[in-house]
């Protein structure tokens, strides 16, 4: 007994650190390498065979590379030619294709999707965070103008993201491109934003957990309940814009959905649930109600908030089934136990979710630099928007 207790407090009790900069660099570098591919000769992308995926593949990695800047000021210049190449890609090829309407008949009603709209938006918004002269102001600022008016405009104030189907997580990328647009601009969306939160609060929850809904009802759609991987998504998007209603979120989803083991903590797909099964696109295979996207994002969301002994939990169970592969300019992961690679997905996920930062904007263009990155450098010591205990 007095062993097993050792054993728990031993790997309980240390807290999280984010990665060395240096395998940060070199996780970057990875997808750097994978956007700057073309698509027909992108055999990673090409194998998700899924345009929604080769899309979060991009913005996931933009994230990733504005959060390492927030925590590297020396990694700007890169980050921002990074993004500038997703971007790119993003603005034409098979993605853009896959959410254009070909009966559109003025430009703007060319994408309806919030999904790509949103995070198209973002993603712009990050670039002109990491170089104030950014060549895509006028196009984030119309951007943002056309969210805001249709996300106003529209029945729960949340937008399709494909015809007939509202997903409560892809409005919330949304709001937090609008909220950005507001930082870097001084527009008037953030005031949108609470609104929404409260709106939310009154119209978008479950009444039984107070958590947000995956959908809300509409005329093509019934509501449906909670899900950890849509929850857990939803929380990283709303600390960008509602941190407050983030971290009261993170802690219904945790008191709802998870299990502490001591060493380890998962989140299930759907609150009591122990099924094991397939699962759906969302969740995936499902074991006794445990699923892999939700218990990633949640770990995302303990880093976002500052919960340093579950993130180190969360943690451990992504080691757990990964392993490294490494060379002088890159670091990826394969499955542990078996010779699987993880997809280039999974890689901007779990690079989003490590390294999740506030993103401070700076005053000028000629602003100091935010704090380098030490190996040694701890996130208890950057000041955090929530702290849930």
């Amino acid at each position: 007994m007095l062993l097993l207790l050792l054993l728990w407090g031993c790997f309980s009790l240390p807290s999280y650190h984010y990665p060395l900069a240096s395998n940060l660099r070199q996780k970057a570098q990875y997808l750097e390498r994978i956007i700057s591919t073309p698509d027909t000769a992108s055999a990673e992308l090409n194998a998700l065979g899924n345009t929604e995926w080769s899309l979060f593949s991009l913005s996931y990695a933009v994230y990733a590379f504005t959060n390492i800047a927030q925590l590297d000021s020396s990694f700007r210049p890169e980050a921002a030619r990074y993004t500038q190449l997703a971007i790119a890609k993003m603005l034409s090829g098979s993605i853009k294709e896959a959410f254009q309407n070909p009966d559109a008949i003025v430009a703007p009603d060319s994408v309806t999707s919030v999904l790509y709209f949103g995070h198209l938006n973002l993603m712009l918004g990050c670039h002109r965070l990491l170089d104030p002269a950014s060549p895509y102001q006028a196009l984030h600022d119309s951007l943002s103008s056309t969210l805001h008016r249709r996300l106003a405009a529209a029945p729960n104030h949340c937008l399709e993201s494909y015809p007939g189907g509202v997903w409560v997580p892809d409005n919330a990328v949304a709001l937090a491109s609008l909220q950005l647009n507001s930082e870097l601009t001084g527009s008037s969306y953030r005031a949108f934003c609470q609104q929404w939160v409260a709106y939310a609060r009154q119209h978008l929850t479950d009444p039984q957990t107070g958590l947000l809904l995956s959908k809300p009802a509409t005329r093509h759609q019934a509501a449906e309940e909670p899900r950890g991987s849509h929850l857990g998504w939803s929380i990283l998007f709303l600390y960008r814009f509602a941190p407050a209603y983030a971290a009261e979120q993170y802690r219904r989803y945790q008191e709802q959905f998870s299990t502490n083991f001591g060493v380890i903590r998962l989140y299930r797909e759907r609150a009591g649930s122990y099924e094991t099964s397939e699962g759906d696109v969302d969740s995936g295979p499902l074991i006794l109600g445990y699923s892999i996207p939700a218990n990633a994002f949640a770990f995302g969301n303990a880093v976002a908030l500052g919960d340093w002994l579950n993130a180190e939990r969360l943690r451990r169970v992504i080691s757990f089934g990964s392993r490294e592969i490494k060379t002088p300019q890159e670091l990826h992961y394969g499955v542990r136990f078996v010779d699987l690679p993880v997809s280039p997905l999974a890689e901007a996920l779990i690079l989003h979710a490590e390294t999740m930062t506030p993103w401070r904007v700076l005053p000028t263009a000629a602003a100091a630099p935010t704090a380098r990155l030490s190996p040694s450098w701890h996130p208890a010591e950057a000041p955090l928007l929530a702290r849930p205990k």
